[in-house]
């Protein structure tokens, strides 16, 4: 009855907690996905309290972080990170500079070894002759931790040659303009919208003039870099070419990297399989490369990109990006730290349930990769972070007046075990929690023998 009150307990805790995050727009989704939540953080107390008084001493409470970071990893790769206990531990800088090593999951091993190691102690009665290997055993785990984290911190962060990045919101002006076109027919048949076409490129033809002269203004403000967040705009289909040939003509005049972050409406079927896109351009006006987003939101229509994360070299170092909900997938961005990337151009959107929080997930992409960070979001707090996950500047869309934000990062990134490795470490627990299993049936199994 315990556990099934507990199940009750979570499901109705998930359902506050994704209260917002998850878009009241997908309906039915809605509640799929927060009983998909529920199920997902009730299975490590599932598997603790089944296992648990099965296995002996400090050995057994391994099994409830094990199986924590064995969920987590498998939903990350199907969904991404989001609900992931490491990002509780965002403010502790030097704990989670361990994600260079582990990634995330080392933090969220931490943080849940620290609930069944209470556990032990509660069953030991807190008795110092029984618990006292326990408690030199977990201390100095945590201990190493932190000592590594601190010593990472002030050794690595060393003054360096930096790059000047602008990152720029859409005006208020344009937000309304925005609003406007999504009630464009878009929200009405697929007929209605293809007749509304000629509608909306008139306003679009409007803007798009409005959009870059204030990228050129950015642009003049001494830096090598300027960039766009997620769907910055939309565009037609038919009109990409002559957008893109203007960004490259700004690019060439300003003498910067550019990077272009738009929504491209399909011509034939507006409502479906749009692209949301990148394209970085160089000083020369040459398309470095066109990336399309690769893992959609849940619920979008948009096409899903090839997977592919893009990498440019430039005189500050090697560039990539990917875009907001990308950030989310540890596979993916590991490519970047493999790729020794050094500077991370994330264009994103957010809304008000997920800000800082999204933000402030992307940071461990940083750490545990070694790469800085620029990521630029519409509604929600735009952040430029060093390898080491140190803010360097940030923008909140909803207070900001100019809605620009410049910041200076570090030109080079710093190599990582876990850019080598990638997610070993959430093998590992998988297979540590495999061996507990084993080990602990087998032990039931031998008891009732000897009866």
């Amino acid at each position: 009855m315990g556990i099934l009150i507990l199940f009750f307990i979570v499901v109705v805790s998930t359902r506050v907690m994704l209260y917002g995050i998850i878009p009241s727009m997908l309906g039915l989704l809605t509640y799929v996905l927060t009983l998909y939540y529920a199920v997902l953080w009730f299975l490590p107390y599932l598997t603790y309290q089944f296992l648990y008084k099965r296995s002996q001493g400090l050995i057994g409470t391994l099994i409830f972080p094990l199986s924590a970071v064995g969920v987590e990893y498998l939903n990350t790769v199907l969904f991404g990170s989001w609900g992931s206990v490491a990002y509780t531990q965002f403010p502790n800088l030097p704990l989670v500079q361990i994600a260079s090593i582990t990634g995330i999951w080392g933090v969220t091993f931490l943080v849940m070894w620290f609930g069944s190691f209470f556990n032990w102690l509660w069953d030991q009665g807190f008795q110092w002759l029984k618990v006292k290997k326990g408690c030199l055993i977990y201390t100095g785990v945590v201990s190493i931790v932190l000592i590594y984290g601190g010593l990472r911190l002030g050794m690595l962060y060393a003054p360096s040659e930096t790059v000047r990045i602008a990152s720029l919101t859409p005006s208020q002006e344009l937000e309304k303009i925005q609003d406007e076109l999504e009630m464009i027919g878009f929200s009405s048949s697929i007929e209605a919208a293809i007749e509304a076409r000629e509608s909306l490129r008139q306003i679009l033809n409007k803007i798009y003039e409005n959009v870059l002269e204030r990228t050129r203004e950015v642009a003049r403000s001494e830096v090598s870099v300027v960039m766009w967040p997620e769907g910055m705009i939309d565009v037609l289909e038919e009109n990409e070419a002559a957008f893109i040939s203007e960004g490259r003509n700004l690019a060439q005049s300003e003498k910067i990297y550019f990077l272009m972050a738009y929504l491209v409406i399909p011509e034939k079927n507006p409502r479906v399989l749009g692209e949301n896109k990148t394209v970085f351009i160089n000083p020369e006006g040459d398309v470095e490369w066109e990336y399309l987003k690769t893992h959609p939101v849940p619920g979008s229509t948009d096409k899903a990109g090839d997977g592919i994360v893009p990498l440019s070299k430039t005189p500050f170092g090697r560039v990539s990006s990917v875009i907001c909900y990308d950030m989310d997938f540890t596979g993916l961005v590991h490519q970047a730290g493999k790729s020794s990337v050094d500077i991370m151009l994330v264009p994103a959107w957010d809304w008000k349930a997920i800000d800082p929080l999204h933000a402030h997930m992307a940071v461990f992409r940083a750490i545990e990769n070694g790469f800085s960070m620029v990521r630029q979001t519409g509604k929600g707090l735009s952040i430029a972070v060093d390898y080491l996950g140190r803010t360097q500047a940030v923008m909140d869309h909803f207070t900001s007046a100019r809605k620009i934000m410049i910041t200076e990062i570090p030109k080079k990134g710093i190599p990582t075990f876990y850019a080598q490795m990638g997610d070993f470490f959430a093998w590992l627990c998988m297979a540590g929690f495999f061996v507990l299993v084993v080990w602990s049936l087998s032990g039931v199994i031998q008891s009732r023998k000897n009866k």
